[in-house]
């Protein structure tokens, strides 16, 4: 049984189908046969070249409606490895970032404790336990200053 979608085929085979039947005609008289025989095969030729022009223009009708289609695919498949490599790009990036952030915690800290330091350098020595060594009449004695004067009142000596 032929394919019900292909209309050439179909006819071919009717075709052969009705030569089928005019050679058995071919048994009469022969100028008959040969009388109905020639109109009918010229007109199966005919019709098997509009057969195949309209199988020509439909296939070229479905490749210009389909070839927006086809197209965007193409455009698809380049956008989704654009999009692939981007996303590795990002993804170095990210790491390099992480990278980068904690480095400058890491500089934050530093210079946190660097000013903490500054502000107060005792702290460094009592933070880690430490005791300063003291004189216990230190505190008593009057500071003076390098040249060995005693210092006006209000003010402590070091100047």
């Amino acid at each position: 049984m032929v394919d019900p979608a292909d209309p050439l085929k179909a006819w071919e085979n009717a075709i052969r189908d009705i030569g089928g039947v005019a050679a058995s005609l071919a048994s009469a008289p022969a100028g008959v046969a040969g009388d109905l025989m020639r109109p009918l095969q010229h007109q199966a030729e005919l019709l098997q070249q509009v057969l195949q022009r309209q199988l020509e223009f439909e296939r070229e009708l479905l490749n210009r409606a389909t070839a927006p289609l086809h197209t965007t695919l193409e455009l698809i498949d380049q956008a989704t490895g654009t999009l692939r490599a981007q996303a590795t790009s990002f993804r170095a990036a990210s790491t390099t970032f992480h990278q980068l952030a904690a480095l400058m915690d890491q500089q934050a800290d530093l210079l946190e404790r660097a000013g903490a330091t500054m502000r107060d350098p005792l702290a460094v020595f009592r933070s880690s336990g430490d005791q300063l060594p003291s004189d216990a009449g230190a505190s008593n004695r009057p500071i003076r200053s390098r040249s060995g004067r005693k210092p006006p009142r209000g003010q402590k000596g070091g100047a």
